[in-house]
């Protein structure tokens, strides 16, 4: 089956330390499933080319090239360089291995609405949801010159860019689970409430 979704490279980021959580969360299983996998089954139709950014070579069993952080212990900020740095397509489309209740519906949504932007990110109850979006290859070189000034805070990088912001409130296709992270063993224990 064709990708639906052209000109655009998936990337799950999954390179977290999951410090509050105290294992790799990615890796944790909802109902015998690891938590990626989740999110590896929404992006699989869409994206002819998908990967996942992480350190951890237990990804490779799920079957996808897993590339490793170029600059480490900085979190997302170098997990986007590094899928930045590696695509070859004029966007990509970033996603955090903790959100399993993705749904193909918004990320086409979010994918169709690049305009000429080089980030298009989701705003969710006024936050962004700088883990569920677009950004452009030619972000890459002010990027990391962002990170080389030590600022590493996703929505404060995200404003040096022409940036689209796509409220959700009131659109049918993103449903309220959809920014549900699992940061704590808390979260992971009132999962079974969302699904």
């Amino acid at each position: 089956m064709e990708a639906e979704i052209k000109n655009t490279n998936g990337y799950i980021l999954a390179g977290g330390n999951s410090a509050r959580m105290g294992e790799d969360k990615g890796l944790m299983l909802i109902e015998g499933k690891a938590m990626v996998q989740y999110v590896i089954e929404k992006m699989q139709p869409l994206f002819s080319n998908l990967f996942i950014v992480s350190n951890n070579p237990e990804y490779e069993k799920f079957g996808l090239e897993v590339i490793p952080d170029l600059i480490k212990n900085i979190g997302p900020a170098g997990g986007i360089y590094t899928a930045l740095n590696h695509s070859d397509a004029k966007f990509n489309f970033i996603v955090s291995c903790d959100m399993p209740f993705i749904t193909k519906e918004a990320i086409v949504y979010i994918c169709r609405n690049t305009d000429e932007s080089q980030i298009v990110l989701p705003v969710h109850q006024e936050k962004f949801e700088p883990l569920f979006g677009i950004y452009a290859k030619d972000c890459l070189k002010i990027w990391l010159e962002l990170i080389e000034q030590k600022n590493i805070k996703l929505m404060e990088m995200a404003k040096h860019f022409k940036l689209k912001t796509i409220p959700v409130e009131n659109n049918n296709i993103f449903k309220e689970s959809i920014f549900k992270n699992i940061n704590t063993k808390e979260d992971f224990k009132n999962i079974f409430n969302l699904i």
